[in-house]
């Protein structure tokens, strides 16, 4: 199949809708897994978890027979890496990015402190990086329009992260129509917000939620 015919049968976003809603599904069993056993056994920061995630991912979508593949830290713009990509195994083309956040953020070190509002905007944002175009491209840097974070959280209830996040996000200067949109907030939380980037376009965001 050659690029041009896969970008007509992305644009419905028939095959993205398919992944956000078996995310959503899987994720409720993510800490229960034996993926998330061993690979967090000795180390539980933000790169275990998605690798962790990732892994647990592909064991679902190869059940499913999803012609999709997780893949831990993806190449974006310049130098910028995603924690997240999601490929299209027959064509090799991205077709979803996702950004991965602990909740709490971590303080980091004195040489390298990191903001509590790092899921939002600040160095080493989620939803900010999306915003200026450093995520959520494709690879060619080509515009994704449908994207995803995914938060690990492990202080707090989600309608905590939910007052919080959409707090900072009016704290960043931003129009309140970017604030997260509740989906569902259950054993797992699915949120969803939509945000303007700096070359005019429209990105909108899928967020998931898990407690670990």
């Amino acid at each position: 199949m050659i690029p041009n015919e896969f970008d007509k049968i992305l644009r419905p976003n028939v095959l993205v809708s398919k992944l956000i809603a078996s995310v959503d599904e899987h994720i409720t069993h993510f800490t229960t897994s034996k993926v998330f056993d061993n690979i967090l056994k000795k180390k539980k920061n933000e790169k275990q978890h998605t690798m962790a995630f990732c892994v647990f991912m592909n064991n679902y979508l190869n059940e499913d027979n999803f012609s999709l593949v997780f893949n831990h830290e993806t190449p974006q713009k310049g130098s910028y890496v995603v924690d997240i990509g999601v490929f299209h195994k027959n064509s090799g083309l991205l077709i979803f990015t996702i950004e991965a956040k602990l909740l709490p953020t971590p303080k980091g070190t004195k040489k390298s402190p990191r903001n509590e509002y790092e899921y939002v905007y600040g160095k080493g944002a989620g939803i900010q990086r999306f915003k200026e175009g450093k995520h959520g491209v494709d690879n060619r840097d080509r515009n994704i329009p449908i994207n995803g974070l995914i938060a690990f959280v492990k202080e707090n209830d989600f309608n905590h992260w939910y007052t919080k996040i959409n707090q900072w996000i009016l704290d960043a200067g931003w129009n309140s129509s970017e604030q997260l949109q509740k989906i569902h907030i259950n054993t797992t939380a699915k949120l969803k917000s939509t945000h303007p980037r700096v070359d005019g376009s429209e990105v909108v965001l899928h967020h998931f939620w898990v407690d670990v």
